[in-house]
């Protein structure tokens, strides 16, 4: 079947990059602009170590990040009318429109005034195929498109997690959205794929979008001003600085998991373990958490670390220490804007939590104190200082090096909760209806042999496991995963 839409017939499985023609901006020329081959740009601002170590990583194929999005409509979807869409998010989302180029020796971040898309209509295809294969490959990003949209549409009788929408919204498709992980953060992401569903609905309804942006795109001037602020005050302390010195390199450690379990070990890659919390067992967790004082975070992270100490336990192995990768996210140290800043502003931090293999018995008095731990670490500004003193103090490869030397896995895993995703994303139009959601991240060379997210989104709870192939075989994840679910659903039932 051939469907139209386009200025060109789109094949089933055929790839388009919609023209440039009709992706402009503008047809002026600025003359703030510069131009390359014949190609008009701007420069904005020198790239920093975070957005350098992402580029670095997707230029050998992995750090990728994504959504799967799961659209119902009244009417079989257009399209044309995605596209339309598409090219609207672009033009309202700044870092949407960059791209990275080097000059005089240092990488900077560009913006292209006139940007293609890259977006395919994949008739026949399976959501998760794709996912694997976009996130399997490299993702350069020295010209544009730096973000990839794949449109499947997903057969009748497939479920929908609100049954009541699709009674009304028959027709079901996945949209699966695979941004450059330098130039978006998981908030970026989170507040724009909320955006995009209000966009595709006006469009569908064919009403006029205006040319307001959706946010800020800042680089990180305001962090490296206050960075420089802590290294001054850290060098009249020098004990602080080798106290937090030796506490990264103590979280430096290989992960427990793969001492019981070992690695499959082959070519590095990320697969993936999907699931729904069952939301009885998530309400009961929940209310226990707030009841003995603490946060659904630290109630998450503990129930993680208790399902690994009992696998490594009933393996045979001992281990008294857990190694946790966190994402802060850097908007808390900055100045408030009119607007929401996008962008890359999220830093990677560590900390450790001492977990005898007993936890279950005393689950509550562990999660207390790590939820203690965590509440320090945040409010202290430790998390914060930790970037600064490893500047400081140990030696750092350059991002490409660090990624050619293939960086060992030296956390148990990392973690991230966003929250009620349904603020953000509401998910509601009279034409279309996001149903459901599920993230993916790439963690082969991160640093960590799995990452866990999980986020509520219009009433339920998707969970997300990625895991690197080469240290996790697929029944292990797919194990841990069954195991947390099952701690999650009996300790937030039980009496103690």
């Amino acid at each position: 079947m051939l469907v139209k839409g386009f200025r060109l017939l789109l094949r089933p499985n055929s790839r388009v990059i919609c023209s440039p023609i009709m992706a402009k901006l503008s047809t002026k020329p600025n003359p703030e602009n510069e131009s390359s081959e014949g190609r008009e740009f701007k420069w904005l601002w020198p790239a920093y170590r975070e957005v350098e170590m992402f580029k670095a990583g997707h230029d050998i194929g992995c750090k990728h990040t994504g959504g799967r999005y799961r659209y119902n409509t009244v009417k079989p979807l257009d399209p044309g009318h995605v596209e339309q869409a598409l090219r609207h998010y672009q033009r309202k989302i700044q870092n949407c429109r960059c791209f990275f180029k080097e000059r005089e020796g240092k990488m900077w971040v560009c913006e292209n005034p006139n940007p293609d898309i890259d977006f395919e209509y994949l008739e026949g295809a399976e959501s998760n195929d794709v996912i694997k294969q976009l996130t399997g490959e490299p993702f350069l990003a020295d010209w544009t498109p730096t973000w990839k949209a794949r449109l499947i549409p997903v057969p009748a009788d497939a479920p929908c997690h609100i049954p009541e929408i699709k009674a009304a919204f028959p027709y079901q498709y996945d949209l699966v959205m695979m941004p450059h992980h330098a130039l978006i953060d998981g908030f970026t992401m989170s507040f724009i794929t909320g955006k995009l569903v209000g966009l595709l609905n006006d469009v569908i309804a064919g009403r006029p979008i205006d040319d307001e942006p959706f946010g800020v795109y800042l680089n990180n001037e305001e962090i490296v001003k206050m960075d420089e602020e802590i290294a001054k005050d850290l060098e009249k302390e020098p004990e602080k600085i080798e106290a937090i010195k030796q506490e990264l390199l103590a979280c430096d450690t290989p992960p427990i998991l793969c001492k019981a379990f070992p690695p499959p070990g082959g070519k590095p890659s990320t697969d993936f373990v999907y699931r729904n919390i069952n939301q009885k067992s998530l309400a009961s967790f929940t209310a226990k958490c707030k009841a003995n004082g603490v946060t659904f975070n630290s109630g998450l992270e503990a129930v993680i670390n208790t399902a690994i100490i009992e696998m490594v336990r009933e393996a045979g192995v001992e281990s008294h220490h857990m190694s946790i990768n966190l994402a802060t996210d850097l908007r808390r140290y900055m100045k408030r804007r009119p607007l929401p800043i996008l962008g890359l502003h999220v830093r990677p931090t560590v900390h450790r939590i001492e977990t005898p293999s007993n936890v279950r018995d005393n689950f509550w008095d562990y999660t207390k104190k790590l939820h203690q731990r965590l509440s320090v670490f945040l409010k202290s500004g430790e998390a914060i200082h930790q970037n600064v003193v490893r500047e400081m103090t140990l030696p750092q490869l350059p991002p490409v090096e660090h990624h050619a030397a293939g960086p060992k896995a030296l956390r148990d895993y990392g973690v991230t909760n966003v929250g009620d995703l349904t603020v953000l994303i509401p998910g509601v139009g009279e034409h279309l209806q996001q149903t459901d959601l599920a993230m993916f991240s790439c963690t082969h060379y991160s640093g960590f042999p799995m990452l866990h997210q999980i986020y509520t989104f219009r009433g339920h709870s998707p969970y997300t496991l990625s895991y690197d192939t080469s240290y996790l075989a697929e029944d292990t994840a797919v194990q841990l995963m069954d195991r947390i679910l099952a701690l999650m659903d009996e300790l937030g039932t039980s009496p103690n």
